[in-house]
């Protein structure tokens, strides 16, 4: 299955909703609206529950991912908008690459389209997939990390609502 994603936003709604209800932003809804415009399946890469699919109903969360080069993959935990320690951080991160894995193994995922407006905006949720997907670790600047995800082929990032799975 080719798996459409967008990264979570920080603004939420105050109830148990599905994904495309609880977020509160227009990248969000846009990039579902054109999902279910075209029939692709999607989901949003949710820092604290991994792939949130549309059948899914969560409740609300503060929980996202910032780069910090000290921290494993390159990639530091914030809740409550606060730092989490480096090792408290790591194990997180790395309980959340283990469950998206599962879940893109469950859904047999083969490839995901990453929609992003902004590439810098995304490079954690980017890194974390492509960990995943292609199983690199090492850690990249932007343009090698979008240069390893067209060499692998299982990650392919998109700018513009206009992508085709």
């Amino acid at each position: 299955m080719k798996l459409c994603v967008t990264y979570c936003s920080w603004k939420k709604r105050d109830d148990i909703l599905p994904a495309d209800k609880l977020y509160d932003s227009k990248r969000i809804d846009n990039f579902i609206r054109y999902c279910k415009e075209n029939s692709f399946d999607w989901a949003i890469l949710s820092a604290k529950y991994g792939l949130f699919f549309p059948e899914e109903k969560r409740g609300p969360y503060n929980v996202t991912l910032k780069s910090d080069k000290r921290c494993w993959l390159g990639i530091r935990v914030e809740v409550n908008r606060e730092k989490l320690p480096k090792e408290e951080s790591d194990l997180r991160l790395k309980e959340l690459a283990e469950t998206v894995k599962i879940q893109a193994n469950k859904r047999f995922v083969e490839q995901v389209i990453f929609y992003t407006w902004s590439i810098k905006q995304a490079k954690c949720y980017l890194t974390l997939l492509h960990f995943i997907l292609d199983d690199c670790s090492r850690p990249h600047c932007w343009s090698e990390l979008l240069e390893c995800t067209k060499r692998h082929g299982r990650v392919r990032v998109a700018t513009q609502l206009e992508f085709d799975p």
